[in-house]
Formats: C-alpha cells, structure tokens, sequence
C-alpha cells in the first residue's frame, strides 16, 4: 500500500479589516474609473506582517508570497438597477482574477457580494479595494457588514 506525506502548513491570517452595523453611506461617482473603498469606517482585525491604514483604505503586505484574498460585503444602494463592479487592486493595477459584478435591482435591499482570488504579491506590494458602476450619476452605497482578509498561503 503506497502512502502519501501531507507536508502541513500554518496558513497565517496577516490581514483582516471588518465593517460590522455600519449606517454611514458613500458616494461612487460616475464613470468608467474605480473609485477606492473608503475604510474609516472599518475596524482592524488581526494583522501580522502587514500594515492596515486606514486612512488611505490599503493594506501593506510586509512579506513576498502567494496570498488569498477574500473579500465579503453586505450593501444596499439608494439607486435602482444598477450594475456593480468591485475589484482587488495591487500597486494601483487591477487585478484581473479578483474581480466581481453584481446587479443590485431592488432599492434599499441589501445584497451580498463576495470574490476571492489568489495573488502573488512582493513585499511592500499595496492592495486596495475599489467599486465603480453603470449609472449616468453617482450613486451612495452603505455596506454595512464587510470582511476583507488576506492570508498568506506559501512563500
């Protein structure tokens, strides 16, 4: 009988921000360019070997590696039919297999949004999160539970 060796690996949380009950709304612009995810109203999670700001919505990574990133949201909108791009952003580039669209046709409903994704970052590699959508005007957006974490997967 052949076996087979499982090499076992901690998977290290490095990043996590949340939103949990908020009421506090924000206004996506029109256009066809991303606008980025304002997280003051995020709280910090558990981090190692990153750094969170906050202020600036992004999240440092401090070590080289492969990452998944996850990323859930709970939102409603104040406009009707309207489709809703979110994406993963490193070092201001899109990335392309951490992306999702969402139709949200129903106003004041919440919707949930979820996209995940692995990345090969460096260190110092910043990431961000950023939503545009179809609507000739802007339109206000609160999300009021989010989770976004990153967690390094291999080196």
């Amino acid at each position: 009988m052949n076996k087979k060796i499982i090499e076992s690996r901690t998977i290290q949380a490095f990043a996590e921000v949340y939103i949990n009950e908020n009421a506090t709304a924000m206004s996506v612009p029109a256009g066809s360019d991303y606008t980025k995810l304002i997280m003051t109203n995020f709280a910090t999670g558990n981090y190692k070997n990153c750094t969170i700001d906050l202020e600036s919505g992004t999240i440092t990574v401090n070590k080289s590696g492969k990452y998944a990133v996850n990323c859930t949201f709970s939102s409603k909108l104040a406009t009707t039919d309207v489709i809703w791009d979110t994406a993963v952003f490193a070092n201001d580039v899109e990335a392309a297999d951490l992306h999702m669209r969402r139709r949200f046709s129903t106003l004041g409903y919440t919707f949930n949004v979820t996209l995940s994704g692995i990345i090969s970052l460096s260190a110092g590699d910043i990431l961000d999160v950023r939503s545009k959508h179809n609507n000739a005007s802007a339109v206000s957006i609160t999300t009021e539970y989010a989770n976004i974490s990153l967690h390094r997967i291999s080196i």
